[in-house]
C-alpha cells in the first residue's frame, strides 16, 4: 500500500496563478475552459430534456462511447466533427447558435 502525501492545496493554487502569467500557458487554459463549459453544457442540455446516451445513439446511430467522449472531452486527439456535433445536438432537441461576444 501507497502512503498517501500531503499536498499543500495553497502552494499548489500559487504556482497555478504564477503559471498562467505565461501568455503561452493562459491562452491553453483559457481554451480548455472554453472548450470544458461548452461540453458541460452539451451535456447538461440532455440531462434537462430526460434524455439518455444510449438514446442519442438510438437516434443518430453514433456509438454511445463517442457520445461519452463528446460529452468528457476524451476524444481529444480525435475531435468530433461538426455532422456529428449537429446530429448529437439534433438528437436532444437543442439547437447550435453562433453569437457576436
Amino acid at each position: 500500500m501507497m502512503p498517501f502525501k500531503p499536498i499543500d492545496i495553497g502552494q499548489e493554487q500559487r504556482e497555478f496563478k504564477e503559471l498562467l502569467k505565461n501568455p503561452e500557458a493562459k491562452k491553453a487554459y483559457d481554451e480548455f475552459e472554453r472548450e470544458y463549459a461548452f461540453r458541460q453544457k452539451l451535456a447538461d442540455a440532455r440531462r434537462a430534456n430526460n434524455i439518455t446516451q444510449q438514446e442519442i445513439h438510438s437516434k443518430t446511430g453514433l456509438p454511445q462511447q463517442s457520445i461519452s467522449r463528446i460529452e468528457k472531452g476524451t476524444a481529444r486527439k480525435q475531435s468530433p466533427t461538426l455532422r456529428t456535433l449537429l446530429k448529437y445536438v439534433d438528437a436532444i432537441g437543442c439547437e447550435l447558435t453562433i453569437t457576436q461576444k
